[in-house]
């Protein structure tokens, strides 16, 4: 019975530090358990913090594409419509040289013409004149002779 008790007192003995090192480890594993049970809890919360940030950032995306077409759409019409501008105001450019060389041209044949004029009229004084200074001797007696007699030819 001896044996048999200090058999007992030894399995007893083996069965509570069994216990105890179980508990132990239960204790450990519970701990762990609760610290997962954390660890998931914020990762879920992290999660659905990225997939919140994640549809944001989707909505900035298509609204700034959108943005982006419309710049795109108005910087080709801009672009259209500078070009064409480009092309009026070359036309013009054009135009304008052509109505300059007309001026100069207008200018040329006008000082042509007054120098022809002016020397037409000085050709034309030079001989009327002495024409006239011929017409005017002749009839300058005439005239004399009729302001001394009182007559006149009516």
């Amino acid at each position: 019975m001896k044996e048999n008790y200090e058999k007992m007192q030894s399995d007893l003995a083996k069965a509570l530090a069994k216990k105890k090192e179980l508990e132990e480890k239960m204790v450990a594993m519970v701990q762990e358990k609760n610290d997962l049970a954390l660890q998931v809890a914020s990762d879920s919360e992290n999660l659905n913090d990225a997939e919140e940030r994640c549809e944001g950032l989707i909505k900035s995306k298509i609204q700034l594409e959108a943005k982006l077409k419309e710049t795109t759409e108005r910087l080709e019409d801009e672009e259209e419509m500078n070009a064409e501008l480009t092309a009026k105001k070359r036309k013009l450019e054009d135009e304008c040289s052509e109505l300059k060389k007309d001026i100069d041209d207008l200018e040329l044949t006008l000082a042509k013409v007054e120098k022809e004029k002016h020397a037409t009229e000085n050709k034309v004084s030079q001989t009327v004149l002495p024409n006239n200074n011929q017409k005017n001797n002749k009839l300058k007696p005439e005239m004399e002779l009729k302001y001394f007699c009182g007559c006149s030819k009516n």
